[in-house]
């Protein structure tokens, strides 16, 4: 099923984390950002790990990264946990699962509210002017049958 926007900033906002690697850390680390030393799974290229929460934080700190002439790679890596699984499942669409739900819901509120049957006993009322003259404006061909 194709993403929809909220969809895919549903994604941006949960799921995809921004990794900065480097191997000298800068004089200031912005608020916003984690620093950790990298472990030899990560390739052991880089010593520091920053993990930004927010992309003002990550511009902010790659300024100071390139102000400061250091040298380094920034990967996306996607977060685990119960976001990852409502948000970035590919054949399905968080939005258009969501409104599913409503929309059944809606509808099981408007037939147990007993507004269809408040409808259709209004609309088959018979007119006024059938009650008064006890049936004789009918078409012709147009049989009603009598109450045993």
């Amino acid at each position: 099923m194709q993403k929809t926007g909220i969809d895919r900033w549903l994604q941006k906002k949960y799921i995809y984390v921004t990794q900065v690697y480097c191997n000298t850390l800068p004089h200031h680390i912005p608020s916003g950002v984690n620093l950790d030393e990298t472990t030899e799974e990560t390739g052991g290229r880089y010593l520091y790990r920053f993990t930004a929460n927010n992309d003002r934080a990550l511009n902010e700190l790659t300024a100071h990264l390139e102000v400061e002439n250091i040298t380094y790679t920034s990967r996306i890596s996607e977060a685990g946990g119960m976001k990852a699984k409502l948000f970035n499942n590919p054949q399905k669409s968080f939005t258009m699962g969501v409104f599913w739900i409503i929309f059944i819901i809606a509808i099981l509120a408007v037939i147990f509210s007993g507004l269809p049957v408040k409808m259709w006993k209004e609309l088959s009322v018979q007119d006024e002017s059938e009650l008064e003259t006890g049936g004789k404006n009918r078409q012709p061909g147009v049989e009603l049958l009598e109450e045993s």
